[in-house]
């Protein structure tokens, strides 16, 4: 059978075998609610795409990126805000102990005196873009009467993993070491963060869980868990497609890429379901067509066998952008649709706060059936 090749749509020289790839640059597959941010300008996202394209060097990233930075910053502490930001740099985590994080800590002025809910949120960008005014961040803070916390963690261009999940580590050790001083209560601190701020939100866990730390839940927005793109067809839909999370991914992770050496602190899906056992309760938002959706479905799988409390919610039609996730992520005009799968995000924050769905008893049972297995005294 003859085989024919052609470019694919959006992607600047790569070639594809057009009877394996489909391509769904057509929204004809949205929901009709969600449709009108399916097409997204390729010309827009170029940008974005050079920041992790092995073709470009090293250098022009660096160059490149520190300027896209500076935009973002300079745009964020001129706007007016709602809450009170402050900007500390905190001590490097045990694991690079020399290496301070920037840590921002965001009061809402409906803040009570002292023990305060915590959200800790991990702003998105694919690693190597962190831009805090596409994110309601402020507005979930006042809405929940919850103290924010954000760590501006380094990007891929920076410093390749652990970099990102050190400073992470870093900064929430900082939270609960000065609970007191933030005013918060260090046994309600909820993680959140959509696309790559999911995924780094999930990996934190997983380092945090090692060092004894148990956050109160985590509640995700199109996180991708893996490096390992999904069986079948790629989904090739103008942003975020199989191929930029493939190069973002790899910049990230180096010659660790595509690799089991690293585990779940690098990409969650790396976990075993021993790995996951008193994982905190996660929440897990996905589109139907992420580029890793069959690989989130087999690490939600892993959390039920481990029996964390743990719920997965896919949006049929939806790509990682569209405005299904307008209220959520501020990518596109609010609807009905959207203002639903805001509510439905909003009510599992609260739930983490308000009710403990933690299981320590299922670390205790495992903990006894290992050593029954292997006649550990």
């Amino acid at each position: 059978m003859s085989r024919y090749f052609e470019k694919t749509a959006h992607k600047q020289g790569l070639l594809v075998e057009n009877d394996r790839i489909l391509d769904l640059n057509d929204s004809k597959w949205a929901h009709p609610d969600g449709a009108e941010l399916w097409y997204v300008d390729p010309e827009l996202n170029a940008g974005s795409i050079a920041m992790y394209d092995p073709n470009v060097p090293a250098e022009e990233k660096l160059k490149n990126g520190n300027a896209r930075q500076k935009m973002y910053m300079d745009q964020w502490w001129a706007a007016e805000h709602t809450c009170d930001i402050k900007k500390i740099m905190v001590p490097g985590c045990p694991e690079e102990p020399d290496t301070e994080a920037e840590v921002w800590i965001i009061t809402p002025k409906n803040a009570k005196p002292r023990k305060n809910r915590a959200l800790f949120y991990v702003i998105g960008g694919g690693i190597y873009a962190i831009n805090p005014n596409s994110y309601p961040i402020e507005e979930i803070c006042e809405k929940h009467k919850a103290i924010g916390i954000v760590v501006i963690y380094r990007m891929s261009w920076q410093a390749q993993y652990p970099g990102a999940i050190n400073d992470l580590h870093a900064g929430y050790k900082w939270a609960i070491d000065h609970a007191d001083e933030i005013k918060i209560h260090p046994d309600k601190v909820v993680i959140s963060g959509s696309s790559s701020g999911g995924h780094l939100g999930i990996a934190a866990a997983f380092r945090l869980k090692r060092y004894g730390y148990s956050p109160r839940g985590i509640v995700t927005v199109s996180a991708q868990v893996d490096d390992i793109e999904k069986e079948g067809d790629g989904w090739y839909t103008g942003i975020w497609d199989s191929v930029e999370q493939h190069d973002a991914l790899m910049q990230y992770l180096g010659r660790n890429f595509n690799s089991m050496r690293v585990g779940p602190e690098a990409m969650p899906n790396h976990a075993t379901v021993e790995d996951c056992i008193g994982f905190p309760p996660t929440f897990m938002h996905q589109s139907e067509m992420d580029p890793d959706i069959l690989h989130n479905l087999e690490f939600y799988g892993k959390l039920i066998k481990a029996h964390c409390f743990t719920e997965l919610h896919v949006y049929g039609g939806a790509i990682h952008n569209n405005a299904v996730w307008a209220s959520v992520k501020m990518c596109g005009e609010r609807n009905d649709y959207s203002d639903q799968v805001l509510k439905m995000y909003d009510d599992e924050l609260d739930y983490c706060w308000k009710y403990d769905l933690r299981r320590p008893w299922v670390v205790e049972a495992y903990k006894e059936a290992f050593k029954k297995k292997f006649g550990i005294e």
